[in-house]
């Protein structure tokens, strides 16, 4: 008993001293047993390790270093980053960390924070050589001219060469090189970084750009089959090496590749769908369906048999046999279990019905795949777009947030969420999606092109030549990309480039690109006023084969737009005798005619033309703008609803009907028509514009004013002044006085001879008992509008009597 007790008393003793151990020496024993694990390997240990100290002591310098420093070497940059900060929170004067935190901000591109930690380090350790090499940084990127840029990269370069291991002066090093008249030397400097990091994704994204610029197609496939190797979760990357395969020919080394990804024939159908893609593309349809079938029967006691003879039915729908592929598809769909796999099947399913213009089945099929799975992407993108052509924007960002949740990375709902943002008049965040889609996409071809547009209605010229640049760089030799940046160049008047251009597009074996060479190289010589030059140029294309008839016509066009109207007429004449019923050339004969003021020969060949081609809308509104000039407008009118009878889907003839409508005071009728036209284009900003506007002038109603306000919503921001207009006078309709007024004095200006916007503004002004500017607006309004019948005028009127005017 005695010996029991001795043991309890011993044991109570050190239990004892153990409690009294503080804070800080609990904290001192778990720092020194994280930086044992650390010598002995076991990082995560001692990660956990470091995290207990904080439990004692949440300001423990050095265990806070440690557990950044091994985030960071795992290459958990957040959680680094978030422990740097914290760190630097609680001892702000340490550079060392200062440091770190500035180049983990440059390695995400994130500027702003990289300023804010590395001018603090630049102040606390001028002359460290990192410090230093980040205010090279900052010199190059605040540089306003080429001189001052050139100066910080000098700079750069010599930091660089005293330390072989300075990432941030290689950055700005090969920046500058890549700025320059001679690009590739940047690859010199590209690949000693990669001997230093061979895994780093910018640095072998950089070497790819560069190969691709200098057209090293070899270079190109190597490094392609290199970053592959690198990173295999990138089906990027995958798709690039795919489009190199084809692009050399190289079928198949193509399938085989494809093959080799898509694994065992009874694998996850996305890999084999690949395959069948690449032998629809290559082989035919037929050859696909083979392999479909092959899929089909391998696969018969599982789901992918259905994925497989879907796809099969969607050839047969290709080849026109649209009947018998949507009843297969709906057989499929019918007699599936609810799962992924049937899901894509209705979705699928929904598009061949909206191709077929059975909008009711396809909506059904998607609410019968949300019912079941309320957040399939699929069908939620499909239920965001029909829910933006019903201007029910909101509801279409909802859906589209949902599904971004789930495919943060997906093109296609980020744009989306701008065409719903656009509705919505926020253009900056629109522009943010496109934007984003860009950079998802890789610089994709489609996303690069309409983020491009956007930008240029915008008037960002600059912004758009950069994005369309970085289009170029990453999807070599695609013919829109070139011909839109081509487009913008010449409007920046920037010859040479654009004259790379057009040399680059010759050299592609493909007829559009020819084509676009050939328009491209006229309009530079005619855009530096060498109108001579442009003819010779077209001349001798068409003399050598190289052109078609829109060459021809360019030559008659430059002729005629040079006063040259009998030279016009006589290459004209030759051109048509070797081809004497191309319409086009018959077109253009007719319109040469019309601005001889031979009216009558003019007239005849157009009705001729009308008959011989009752589907083509460009004689019917020569005519009709023929017969208006020529004082003939019941004759005009006649000429459109005959036309619209062969047409009667027409947009332009349409907007022409109620265009005639609206002016002969017809208004219900042109609204109803404009509605249609809307309901057949609702992202056409002007028929939106003209539809709202129509709406407010002449409705008093509130649902009519609702709806206005509605189709309205996308020209919130725009600076337009029509569309300004519209949208101030809705305002105003709906008791907004003041917002009217912010839309309708920009308008005003903008308009300053358009009686209705100057009543528009007049009225705002009244309702805001700003009576002198009222009465002085809408005296003008009255005086612009002459003895004009509308009865805006007759309210203007009255309410300058009102006013005292």
């Amino acid at each position: 008993m005695l010996r029991y007790m001795r043991v309890f008393l011993l044991l109570i003793t050190v239990v004892t001293l153990t409690a009294c151990k503080s804070p800080e020496e609990k904290a001192e024993s778990f720092y020194q047993s994280g930086l044992s694990l650390m010598e002995a390997g076991d990082l995560d240990r001692a990660a956990i390790e470091f995290l207990n100290v904080f439990q004692h002591n949440n300001l423990h310098k050095d265990a806070r270093r440690k557990l950044a420093d091994i985030r960071l070497g795992q290459g958990n940059f957040g959680a680094a980053y978030g422990q740097y900060l914290r760190l630097i929170e609680q001892y702000p004067d340490t550079p060392e960390v200062r440091l770190i935190l500035a180049r983990v901000a440059l390695d995400t591109n994130n500027w702003d924070e990289a300023r804010r930690h590395g001018e603090a380090a630049i102040a606390l350790v001028p002359e460290d050589p990192e410090a230093q090499a980040l205010a090279a940084a900052f010199q190059y990127r605040d540089a306003e001219d080429a001189k001052a840029r050139a100066r910080a990269a000098g700079l750069a370069s010599e930091l660089l060469a005293a330390d072989a291991s300075d990432e941030v002066s290689r950055r700005v090093v090969i920046d500058h090189l890549l700025r320059s008249d001679t690009p590739y030397d940047a690859m010199a400097e590209i690949e000693r970084a990669l001997e230093r990091d061979p895994q780093s994704y910018p640095y072998n994204t950089l070497r790819l750009r560069l190969l691709n610029q200098v057209q090293d197609t070899l270079g190109i496939g190597q490094q392609l089959k290199r970053m592959v190797a690198l990173y295999p979760d990138d089906q990027d990357l995958s798709r690039t090496l795919i489009h190199w395969y084809l692009a050399q020919g190289n079928l198949t080394d193509a399938e085989d590749y494809l093959r080799q990804l898509a694994g065992d024939i009874t694998a996850n159908p996305a890999g084999h769908i690949s395959v069948i893609q690449l032998i629809q593309s290559s082989q035919g349809p037929e050859a696909a369906q083979a392999e479909l079938n092959r899929l089909a029967k391998a696969n018969a006691d599982n789901a992918n048999a259905d994925i497989y003879r879907t796809l099969s039915a969607m050839i047969t729908f290709d080849s026109g046999n649209r009947d018998s592929a949507i009843s297969i598809i709906e057989d499929i769909a019918a007699n599936a279990e609810p799962s992924e796999q049937t899901w894509r099947i209705r979705n699928i399913l929904a598009r061949l019905l909206i191709a077929t213009n059975n909008h009711v089945g396809a909506r059904a099929q998607i609410e019968t795949v949300l019912t079941e799975d309320s957040s399939n992407v699929d069908a939620l993108k499909l239920r965001a777009a029909w829910a933006i052509d019903d201007d029910r924007a909101a509801e279409a960002i909802v859906d589209l947030r949902t599904a971004l949740g789930q495919q943060p990375r997906d093109a296609e709902i980020l744009t989306l969420m701008a065409q719903a943002h656009e509705r919505e008049g926020a253009q900056a965040l629109a522009g943010e999606r496109l934007a984003l889609a860009v950079d998802v996409s890789g610089a994709g071809p489609e996303e690069s092109l309409r983020y491009a547009a956007f930008l240029l209605r915008n008037g960002r010229t600059p912004a758009a030549r950069s994005i369309l640049t970085d289009a170029r760089n990453a999807n070599p030799g695609h013919v829109s990309v070139l011909t839109e940046l081509a487009k913008v160049l010449v409007t920046e008047e920037a010859w040479v480039p654009a004259q790379d251009l057009a040399n680059e597009l010759r050299t592609l074996n493909d007829t559009a690109a020819q084509k676009a060479a050939i328009s491209l190289q006229t309009a530079l010589l005619l855009s530096q006023n060498r109108s001579q030059d442009g003819l010779v140029f077209l001349q001798e294309q068409i003399a050598q084969g190289n052109a078609d008839t829109t060459a021809i016509a360019q030559v008659v066009q430059i002729q005629w737009l040079s006063g040259n109207v009998k030279a016009a007429r006589i290459y004209l004449e030759e051109a048509l005798e070797n081809d004497p019923r191309n319409g086009t050339l018959r077109m253009l004969g007719a319109t040469l005619h019309a601005i001889s003021g031979e009216f009558a020969e003019a007239e005849a060949e157009f009705r001729e033309l009308i008959e011989e081609f009752p589907q083509s809308e460009e004689p019917v509104l020569r005519l009709y703008n023929l017969l208006i000039s020529t004082n003939r407008a019941e004759e005009a009118g006649a000429i459109i609803d005959a036309a619209l009878t062969a047409q009667p889907q027409s947009l332009n003839l349409l907007w022409v009907r109620a265009g005639e409508l609206e002016k002969s005071g017809n208004i219900d009728a042109a609204i109803g028509l404009y509605e249609q036209i809307y309901a057949a284009n609702t992202n056409a900003v002007t028929i939106a514009n003209n539809l709202a506007s129509l709406i407010a002038t002449h409705k008093d109603d509130t649902d009519s004013l609702k709806r206005a306000a509605t189709i309205a919503k996308r020209l919130r921001d725009s600076d337009i002044p029509p569309f300004q207009d519209t949208y101030g006078w809705i305002a105003f309709r709906l008791g907004n006085f003041e917002e009217a007024k912010n839309y309708l004095e920009p308008a005003a200006t903008g308009l300053p001879d358009d009686p209705l916007v100057q009543f528009h503004l007049g009225m705002a002004y009244a309702a805001l008992g700003e009576m002198d500017q009222a009465r002085k607006v809408l005296t003008r309004a009255i005086e612009l509008a002459g003895d004009s019948a509308l009865p805006q005028f007759d309210t203007a009127r009255q309410q300058l009597q009102e006013l005292g005017g």
